[in-house]
């Protein structure tokens, strides 16, 4: 079944999103690309210094101020209920076992947790923070500016962009080798992640995460996380912001 799969490839083969099928057409048809300016939303360059001001301009400071992403009222949402649902929503569907561990409840899981209890993580250096640690931080620092539902997608996103991570840096281990990462490696290289993941979301059927026309804000929301990860330093690597 086709339904929404309206990118689609010469040889045949269709996908959910531009960058999946980008992805695609890099990796099986890297003769198409030959003599063509390579521009990629997914793909990072490496900025060694501090965020230019012109950087510090971007729309995605504005983020929040557009329609569908900006706080329906003054009232803030009940967070507890919310990621039980969104944990009910990863962990506890069907196809899960087949592709991470399954915890036992969202106490198991750092990011969760950590938006239950506000950790306050901001208050360890940098350099010390985990994966899960710059998760957390970048979903506390933005719980407060968005609706319910919107941050009910940017959690559902980031828990597989984390999973996504586990998972590639397990690929090549054996069983008993592998373990969670996220709780120990810094966050770094998760921009380089991009490209892996929106094919890993698209070979997924994106996890039921677009049944309701949301595609394109997954795209914006891990830019929005990229760029974040940039502007505080938690990584040189900057994804380009072409349109």
């Amino acid at each position: 079944m086709q339904n929404g799969r309206d990118f689609k490839c010469d040889c045949g083969k269709s996908y959910l999103s531009q960058p999946a099928l980008n992805n695609h057409i890099k990796v099986k048809h890297p003769d198409r690309l030959e003599g063509q300016e390579k521009r990629s939303r997914g793909r990072p360059k490496k900025y060694p210094n501090t965020p230019s001001s012109d950087f510090e301009k971007t729309k995605y400071d504005s983020f929040f101020e557009q329609s569908g992403r900006s706080p329906e009222d003054k009232t803030s949402f009940d967070i507890l209920s919310l990621v039980q649902e969104v944990f009910s929503f990863i962990y506890e569907a069907p196809t899960s076992n087949k592709l991470f561990l399954k915890p036992k409840n969202f106490n198991d899981i750092p990011v969760l947790s950590n938006l239950v209890s506000r950790n306050n993580i901001q208050i360890k250096d940098r350099n010390e923070k985990t994966c899960d640690e710059a998760f957390s931080e970048y979903l506390i620092s933005f719980m407060n500016k968005t609706n319910r539902k919107y941050f009910s997608l940017m959690l559902k996103l980031l828990l597989l962009f984390r999973e996504c991570y586990d998972i590639s840096k397990n690929k090549d281990k054996k069983e008993e080798e592998k373990q969670a990462v996220t709780n120990s490696l810094p966050p770094k290289e998760l921009p380089e992640l991009c490209n892996e993941f929106f094919e890993f979301l698209d070979k997924n059927g994106f996890f039921g995460i677009t049944e309701n026309g949301e595609e394109n804000e997954i795209v914006e929301i891990i830019l929005h996380f990229c760029t974040w990860l940039f502007k505080n330093r938690y990584t040189i690597s900057k994804l380009s912001l072409a349109s």
